[in-house]
This record gives C-alpha cells, structure tokens and sequence, in this order.
C-alpha cells in the first residue's frame, strides 16, 4: 500500500504545482491522513508555506482552495471520524453529506482516480484496495460531468 499513499501524495503536489480549476473528492469516511513527507522541505519551491513535516489531506485541500482551486467534498453525514476532518477544513471548500454515499474516488482535470479505498489512513496505507488511475481525458471529462451533476442531486437530499 505505500505505493498508494505515494501516488496520492505525488497527486497532489502536481496539483499544487498547477491546480486544476475544480477538484472532488468523494469518500464516505475521510480522515486527515498524512500524505506529503515534507520533513527536509523537499516541497517548498511548489508550496513554501509548508512547514517541515508531515502534511495531511486537510492540508493539501486547504492549500488547493486558496490557490483558487474550487474544491468539493462528499463525505458520510453523522460521522465522528468525518466531523472531525471537517473542522480542519477551509470555509472555501464547499463540503456536503449524504446517508448513502458508497462511491469513492478522487477528480481534477488532469486525472481520476478512483475504486474501493476511503481517504482514511487504513483506506490509503493498511486495507487491501483496489484503486485505479487514469489520465484519460475523455474519461476525466465524463467523471467530472458526473460528478457536478451529483452534486446537484446531493443537494436536494
């Protein structure tokens, strides 16, 4: 599994480097699970504010939206764990809940990624998932289509 705590934190500092204009992330359990290894400040020519260490999803969202990307997030409502995250975040990013949400999977417009794993520290480093990454532009195009369109659906939940 450290090689998919290791895409997604190379996911992400690509982000920072050239943020897409919109990003989603969908994932019923989400906590702030440590993603870029910043300890020697490897990353400070695409984020200075970094500071030496270990930086977490919220982290990485928060510095997305105020880079101006808009950031979305779907997650389980009445969750602890979630409830919790939540309060780390940005109030630019945009986050809404759902009783049934299942899905999971990870949209900007240079990628999709998506399949079994939740953005937990066991969904990304102890669980056996299964993941699957595209750079596909059809398939990202048709992915965040979708994606805004269930947006507007969980909305009227």
């Amino acid at each position: 599994m450290v090689q998919v705590a290791d895409c997604i934190g190379s996911l992400f500092a690509l982000e920072l480097l050239s943020p897409s204009p919109e990003l989603y992330l969908i994932s019923p359990w989400i906590s702030d699970v440590p993603l870029l290894n910043n300890s020697y400040g490897q990353f400070r020519s695409i984020a200075p504010e970094m500071s030496k260490r270990w930086i977490g999803l919220a982290d990485l969202l928060n510095m997305l939206s105020e880079r101006d990307a808009k950031v979305y997030l779907l997650t389980r409502r009445n969750q602890a764990q979630n409830d919790s995250f939540l309060r780390k975040l940005s109030p630019l990013i945009i986050c809404r809940q759902s009783d049934n949400l299942h899905e999971k999977g990870l949209i900007t417009h240079n990628f999709y990624l998506r399949g079994s794993m939740n953005f937990t520290y066991s969904g990304i480093n102890l669980n056996d998932e299964s993941v699957e990454l595209t750079t596909d532009l059809d398939i990202i195009n048709r992915e965040l289509m979708e994606s805004r369109l269930r947006w507007i659906t969980v909305e009227q939940e």
